[in-house]
């Protein structure tokens, strides 16, 4: 998703200080805060909608965030409170706790949410003024740095795996099988196909990045940003700054009154 062109001048203190405030105030609800959680998704999803990015869009792209929940998943089965279910599958002895159930579902949502949180950043904001905004909140220049590179070059590394799709595609074409046949391989071969190209990718981008590293030696740098000019400040920043805390606090306040499931 690319930002507004009209954005990249302008100060992003107050989108990345929602963003972060909001993830926060996320991140701090109790387990079992579902309806809380909901009135925090209510919300992205109006924001979303002023930006012109419906629902069912912003959504989609918070599934992201699914596989790195998986390691939630084990203490469904590792606590021993409030017991859903318990029984023997094979030599397996195993067991359903509720209290696990409900701090993997409230984990799962709460990344989901905040993933689409990062994405309306990135389209109210464009990188290079969510870097500047991160140097004026003076954050370590490492840090600053490291976000700006971050964001600039998964552009990169995704038209490099398009293109060696491209290429794989262009090199396995097979005749259409008759009837039901399976084209393409089996799974066990799909699978090694994708961990070599995983494998090719990431040789790839640590070799481009060698190869920006002594470009960017060889000419001076510094190991900062360029950032070019800094945009005038917000002038309406302090307001901004008072509507996050009032975020903050109906959040906060949503998960404390509102009832737990």
């Amino acid at each position: 998703m690319i930002a507004d062109p009209r954005s990249i001048g302008r100060d992003a203190r107050a989108a990345v200080v929602t963003t972060i405030a909001f993830v926060t105030a996320v991140a701090l609800l109790p387990p079992g805060s579902y309806l809380a959680l909901i009135l925090a998704w209510l919300l992205l999803a109006f924001a979303g909608a002023l930006l012109g990015i419906g629902p069912g869009h912003l959504a989609r792209r918070g599934l992201v965030a699914l596989p790195f929940v998986v390691a939630a998943v084990p203490i469904v089965f590792l606590r021993s409170d409030e017991l859903l279910w318990a029984g023997t599958i094979g030599p397996l002895s195993l067991q359903v706790s509720g209290a696990g159930l409900r701090i993997a579902l409230t984990a799962l949502m709460k990344a989901w949410i905040s993933v689409q949180a990062s994405v309306l950043l990135l389209a109210l904001a464009s990188p290079p003024s969510i870097v500047t905004a991160l140097r004026r909140m003076r954050l370590p220049a490492v840090i600053a740095t490291s976000a700006g590179l971050t964001i600039r070059y998964l552009e990169i590394l995704r038209d490099e795996a398009r293109r060696m799709l491209r290429a794989r595609t262009a090199r396995s074409a097979s005749p259409v099988g008759d009837g039901r046949e399976r084209i393409g391989g089996t799974i066990s071969w799909r699978a090694r196909t994708t961990g070599s190209l995983v494998g090719s990718l990431f040789l790839r981008a640590y070799s481009r990045a060698q190869r920006v590293e002594d470009a960017a030696a060889s000419r001076g740098a510094t190991g900062s940003l360029s950032i070019g000019t800094m945009p005038a400040a917000d002038s309406r920043l302090t307001l901004k700054v008072f509507g996050v805390l009032l975020l903050v606090l109906i959040i906060t306040l949503s998960g404390a009154l509102l009832p737990r499931l």
